[in-house]
């Protein structure tokens, strides 16, 4: 029987290679997860560790209490164990108080740098009000307390000396326990407008005349009123110096 010719420059058909098994490329996986997982790796803990011991020291000196927490530090996190001390770091040079990250670097043969959250607590002896004050009123010293105080939650300047707050007038009504801060006191009125006050006139100690006046605006240290000298009255501007004084030049 004759066969059938094969048509020129066909090439017969090479067999086709067996294709990986799917078994087979799990094991692939599953050898390469492992490697990985044997190669050794800085541990997460040391670089939480070192970002919360950097804080606590930077803190230490100026608060009494402090308690530093690093949070969010990914436990996958694969860096090459580092073969030099880590150091860390505050990034863009902010205030310890203030910083919420901490960097952690290696300056070995495989340097790296990581971040770490942190939650900081600092808490201090601050001067507190002693009971509920209203607004206007003068502080005397049984009207302020010390107590501890976490002071990253106190917005504002902070006092620790009695002698600071003693006789200013506070702003706004306080509740017993509220910390005392810089944007809630205020120097006191010492001069009010129509009330009596004494007015001292003269060049140093040696000469000093006092006159009789009342004032036309409300004055607080230092600041200019207008007062009538009741002896002449003459209206006249001089400046405060005390409770219910005024000095003027001549």
């Amino acid at each position: 029987m004759a066969t059938a010719a094969r048509p020129r420059g066909t090439a017969s058909p090479r067999p086709r290679a067996p294709s990986p098994r799917p078994c087979a490329l799990l094991l692939l996986l599953l050898i390469g997860s492992a490697a990985a997982a044997d190669r050794p790796r800085q541990s997460p803990e040391a670089l939480e560790a070192a970002a919360e011991a950097f804080l606590e020291e930077a803190l230490a000196e100026a608060y009494e209490e402090v308690e530093v927490t690093a949070r969010g530090l990914d436990g996958r996190l694969s860096l090459r164990p580092c073969n030099a001390p880590l150091e860390a770091f505050i990034p863009h040079g902010r205030d310890p108080l203030r910083a919420s990250t901490v960097g952690v670097r290696c300056t070995g043969e495989a340097p790296w740098t990581v971040y770490v959250r942190t939650e900081i607590e600092a808490r201090s002896s601050v001067l507190v009000a002693a009971r509920p004050l209203q607004r206007g009123a003068r502080l005397r010293r049984s009207d302020v307390s010390a107590a501890m105080r976490d002071v990253r939650r106190i917005h504002g300047q902070w006092y620790t000396d009695p002698q600071e707050v003693v006789g200013q007038q506070v702003r706004r009504r306080l509740r017993q326990g509220e910390p005392l801060t810089a944007s809630q006191l205020e120097a006191p009125v010492l001069v009010e407008r129509g009330e009596r006050v004494l007015i001292e006139a003269g060049r140093g100690a040696a000469i000093r005349i006092t006159s009789r006046g009342r004032a036309l605006d409300d004055g607080r240290q230092g600041e200019r009123v207008r007062v009538e000298n009741l002896d002449s009255g003459q209206e006249i501007e001089g400046r405060v110096i005390g409770e219910g004084r005024v000095r003027v030049g001549f």
